[in-house]
C-alpha cells in the first residue's frame, strides 16, 4: 500500500511539473555572523492556525510581511467564483486572520506563489500564468494573463526584482492543447516571463529540448540575473534535476543537470528540483526529490556559483518523502519542508505528515520533526522569521473545518 502511495504521489508530481521590495535577501534580515551549533537545540511550536471552509483549501506559499504578520496563498473551492480560486489570507504576527481575498473565474484557478511588493501590496501567480497584484489590503489593482491561449500553462514561482518588476517561472505544455484540431509534436518547456511593476511583459524565454522540461522555482541572483530550478527529461523514466542560470535579460548563461546515482536504471528513475535559493556566499542550494521504483526521498544539493556540485544529501526511509521548499537559516545551515509517508505520527499507515529537516552548512542533519494528525497533511513552504523562528505553511485534513484546510504553523527560535 505504501509503495502504491509513493508511486501515486510521484505521478501527481510529474503531472504538476508539466503542473518557496528590492531584491530579497535570504534570510531577509542578515545575521551578524555565522554560528555553528555542535548539538541540536530544543524548539517548540508557538501556535498553529487553520483557515478554510467545507471544501478543499490548500496553501502553497507563505511570506512574512513588513508589519511582522504573514500572507498565505493557495487555492480554495470553499469560497469564490469557481471550482478553485486563488485564495490570499493575511494574518497578524500571532496568526490571527485579518482578511482574506479570492480571485478567480468559473473555470478554476490555483495560486502557487506570493511575495510582498515594495509598496506593501502583494503579487500572486498560478494557473494559466495568471498574475494578480493587490494593494496592502488585498484589493486587486491589476491582473494579467500570460498563458498561451492554445496550450496549458502554469506559473510555479514569482520573485520581486531589483527594478521593481517581477520574474515568473513555470511551464508551457504543448502536448495538452485546448483545441482538438491542434496537434503538436513538442513536449513541455520551462517558461520564464519578466514583467514590469504595472504587469506589462518585458520579455519571455523558453528553455527546453526534445523531452519534457518544467520550472518549479526562480530567484534573482546577486549579479542581477536569474536562477531557475526544475526538471528535465520529465515525465520520462530518467528525469533529472535541472538548473538554469540567465543574465538580467533572460539569456541563458549555463545549465546543469543532476541525477542521483543508483545501482540500476532498469526501473523508473526520476529526479526533480522543487526549490532553489542563492546562499549568502553566492552558492546555490536546491531541494527536490529523487525517486527509484516507488521510493521517493528528499534530495538536498548544494552547488557553487557556477552550478558545480559541492555536496548532496538524501533524506528518507524507503517510502515517499517529497521536499517542496528550502531556505538558508541564520546559522548558515538549511531548513527543508515537505511531506512524508514514512515518519507519520499517530495516524494509520499510508497517510502523510509535514516533515521538517534542519541541517548544518554541509547538509548534515541536525534535527527533524513531523507535524500532523490522523489524516493527510502536506508541507509546502517554510521561511525563517524576523525573530529567528520558522513559519510553515501547508494543508491539513486532521484539523480545521473542512476536508482540507490551510495550515499555518509558527515555531519558536532555537534556544
Amino acid at each position: 500500500m505504501r509503495k502504491a502511495l509513493g508511486l501515486g504521489i510521484l505521478i501527481v508530481l510529474m503531472a504538476l511539473s508539466m503542473g518557496c521590495p528590492p531584491v530579497e535577501r535570504i534570510p531577509e534580515i542578515d545575521p551578524p555572523e555565522v554560528v555553528y551549533y555542535p548539538q541540536p537545540k530544543e524548539w517548540t511550536m508557538e501556535w498553529s492556525r487553520t483557515f478554510g471552509g467545507e471544501g478543499w483549501d490548500r496553501a502553497y506559499s507563505v511570506y512574512q510581511t513588513a508589519c511582522g504578520g504573514f500572507v498565505i496563498a493557495g487555492h480554495t473551492n470553499s469560497f469564490g467564483a469557481g471550482r478553485n480560486d486563488f485564495w490570499l489570507v493575511k494574518t497578524d504576527p500571532q496568526g490571527n486572520k485579518e482578511w482574506s481575498r479570492t480571485f478567480g473565474t468559473p473555470s478554476g484557478e490555483r495560486a502557487t506563489s506570493v511575495r510582498q511588493t515594495a509598496d506593501g501590496g502583494f503579487i500572486i501567480v498560478g494557473d494559466d500564468f495568471w498574475v494578480v497584484r493587490t494593494d496592502p489590503q488585498g484589493s486587486k489593482e491589476w491582473s494579467r494573463f500570460f498563458g498561451k491561449e492554445e496550450f496549458w500553462t502554469r506559473a510555479h514561482s514569482v520573485y520581486a526584482t531589483a527594478c521593481g518588476g517581477f520574474i515568473i517561472a513555470g511551464n508551457v505544455d504543448y502536448t495538452i492543447a485546448r483545441y482538438a484540431d491542434l496537434i503538436m509534436d513538442k513536449r513541455p518547456d520551462m517558461w520564464v516571463v519578466k514583467v514590469d511593476a504595472d504587469g506589462n511583459k518585458v520579455w519571455g524565454r523558453t528553455f527546453g529540448g526534445p523531452e519534457s522540461e518544467g520550472a518549479s522555482s526562480v530567484q534573482q541572483t546577486a549579479c542581477g540575473g536569474f536562477i531557475i530550478a526544475g526538471g528535465a527529461g520529465i515525465p520520462m523514466r530518467t528525469g533529472s534535476m535541472w538548473l538554469v542560470k540567465t543574465d538580467a535579460q533572460g539569456n541563458k548563461e549555463w545549465t546543469r543537470t543532476f541525477r542521483h546515482v543508483r545501482p540500476s536504471f532498469r526501473a523508473c528513475v526520476f529526479d526533480m528540483a522543487m526549490s532553489v535559493q542563492q546562499t549568502r556566499c553566492g552558492d546555490f542550494i536546491i531541494a527536490g526529490i529523487t525517486a527509484y521504483h516507488a521510493e521517493v526521498d528528499f534530495w538536498l544539493l548544494r552547488t557553487d556559483g557556477y552550478g558545480n556540485k559541492r555536496w548532496s544529501r538524501i533524506f528518507g526511509n524507503g517510502w515517499c518523502e517529497v521536499a517542496n521548499c528550502v531556505q538558508q537559516t541564520r546559522c548558515g545551515g538549511f531548513i527543508v519542508v515537505g511531506t512524508t509517508s514514512s515518519f507519520v505520527g499517530e495516524g494509520p499507515s499510508g497517510q502523510t505528515d509535514i516533515w521538517l529537516i534542519a541541517t548544518d552548512p554541509e547538509g548534515n542533519k541536525r534535527w527533524s520533526k513531523t507535524l500532523g494528525g490522523r489524516e493527510w497533511e502536506r508541507g509546502r513552504a517554510v521561511k525563517q522569521t524576523a525573530c529567528g523562528g520558522l513559519i510553515v505553511a501547508g494543508s491539513t485534513e486532521s484539523f480545521g473545518a473542512g476536508r482540507d484546510d490551510f495550515w499555518l504553523i509558527k515555531l519558536a527560535p532555537e534556544e
